[in-house]
């Protein structure tokens, strides 16, 4: 191929692709709408839903499981706003993009895709008016689903899912991003993987977890590194990868840069409840992901993933030197507190261990070690903490946590700029940050104000 040629092909490639963040995943994700409703002069006449007559329950009840394991409702529910009616506002370097009504709401949402419609933007990423989906909502490992799931999961969102008449903002992102066609392209270098076949029920559990975790749960989608292009690097699966100012760790079997200390039953708990005292707790898309996915899938399902993700083959990280959750101890210092008041109108930015003492040591202790119970957690022996990669402490500093899953709730305040608590500059954030890894982690990773600041636009927006 002449130089130039590829030149071009590149930059066609590489203009066409560029929406910076593609880890998206229930994702957290960038463009997670399955479908935007086509405007009524430029609609094609339009089949309507195929019946009205409601399926068997046991397929609903499937359907509606399917969807859960794939965490549709994380992408496509705003903050506040109703289930699957669309709206969540997301920020990347092209604009903001918007996620759709999927709600069989026939002018809002997606009540006049036919299952045919429905498995071609579910597998291969193309709406019913025939423009292209952005590749955020992951479509490459949808493609892998069966046949019997797709028409369960249309079967539920047509007749177990309440129609919402909202039509969200359209997403419009700055050129080329803007030109959908441009991602027709970008498939042919992402390529697809080909539907599993036979009843995905019956798989045995390696086989089931692999299922759940390259197709519906997804996982490499967040936790795969991408190449030039945005692509998946195949070679680093699961190895780890920044996602909208967050980190998702790498997960692999690596004893030292992975979770290859982790138990099956770890896992599994993890999964289910978003904790396990002495090793991690899930928070901003993971957190979300355990609260309305991971949370909710049986236990079989869980062990089979968990299986599945324990035997990938190990990634070294050659920033981890230590497995992170095995750094730091509990400490023993004097109080810090001289006993002087301070004025509520002093503006001063204080140090680390200020910061930490006036708006952390209550849940987390002065020696880090939390709560008795496990609630507030150990700022040691904590995976987040002993990371060589501070962006999700940052991201959790900033957005705070609140999850549901496993029958509890865990809740940590933000620090940003729209707290209820105490609102701290990018300064005093990266002062805190430096201070806790320092104490408690891995050593003091030099985060910067501007580094907090890119990060504190990575929040999400609703419109």
């Amino acid at each position: 191929m002449p130089d130039v040629t590829r030149k071009i092909l590149w930059s066609v490639l590489a203009t066409g692709t560029a929406l910076a963040s593609l880890s998206a995943t229930p994702a957290r994700a960038d463009d997670p709408a399955v479908a935007a409703p086509p405007a009524a002069s430029a609609a094609p006449a339009a089949p309507a839903a195929e019946s009205t007559t409601p399926p068997p329950a046991d397929l609903l009840a499937r359907g509606e499981y399917i969807a859960t394991a794939g965490d549709c409702v994380a992408c496509h529910t705003a903050p506040g706003g109703k289930p699957f009616a669309g709206g969540l506002r997301i920020t990347t370097p092209m604009g903001d993009v918007v996620s759709t009504n999927i709600t069989p709401d026939p002018d809002h949402g997606i009540g006049k895709y036919t299952e045919e419609d429905f498995e071609k933007a579910v597998r291969h990423g193309i709406r019913r008016d025939g423009s292209r989906l952005y590749p955020a909502m992951p479509y490459v490992s949808y493609s892998g689903m069966t046949d019997d799931d797709v028409k369960a999961m249309y079967a539920w969102f047509m007749h177990g899912v309440k129609p919402v008449a909202v039509t969200p903002p359209v997403t419009e992102l700055n050129f080329p991003a803007n030109l959908r066609i441009t991602m027709a392209v970008w498939n042919m270098v992402a390529g697809s993987v080909e539907p599993e076949t036979g009843d995905s029920a019956t798989y045995d559990k390696m086989r089931r977890g692999r299922y759940l975790a390259n197709a519906l749960a997804h996982c490499g989608t967040c936790h795969t590194p991408r190449n030039m292009m945005l692509s998946e690097k195949e070679d680093s699966y699961l190895a780890g990868a920044p996602l909208l100012g967050w980190y998702a760790p790498n997960i692999t079997s690596s004893k030292t840069s992975g979770i290859g200390n982790w138990s099956e039953d770890d896992l599994v708990t993890y999964l289910r409840t978003g904790h396990v005292a002495g090793l991690s707790q899930a928070a901003g898309p993971m957190g979300e992901a355990v609260e309305h996915s991971t949370s909710r899938l049986t236990d079989d399902d869980l062990h089979a993933l968990a299986a599945y993700i324990l035997q990938v083959p190990a990634k070294e990280d050659e920033a981890e030197h230590a497995p992170r959750e095995r750094f730091g101890q509990a400490i023993d210092t004097p109080d810090i507190r001289s006993g002087e008041l301070t004025r509520i109108d002093k503006l001063d930015e204080m140090t680390g261990p200020h910061i930490y003492d006036a708006n952390c040591a209550a849940c987390h202790g002065d020696n880090g070690a939390g709560t008795s119970d496990h609630y507030a957690p150990s700022l040691f022996h904590n995976s987040v903490v002993g990371s060589a990669h501070p962006d999700d402490l940052i991201m959790t500093v900033l957005n705070g946590v609140d999850r549901t899953a496993g029958g509890l709730h865990a809740f940590m305040p933000g620090f940003d700029h729209g707290s209820d608590v105490q609102r701290l500059s990018n300064t005093e954030i990266a002062a805190l940050v430096n201070y806790v890894t320092a104490t408690f982690g891995s050593g003091d990773h030099g985060v910067t104000a501007d580094q907090v600041e890119k990060m504190r636009k990575q929040l999400p927006k609703t419109p």
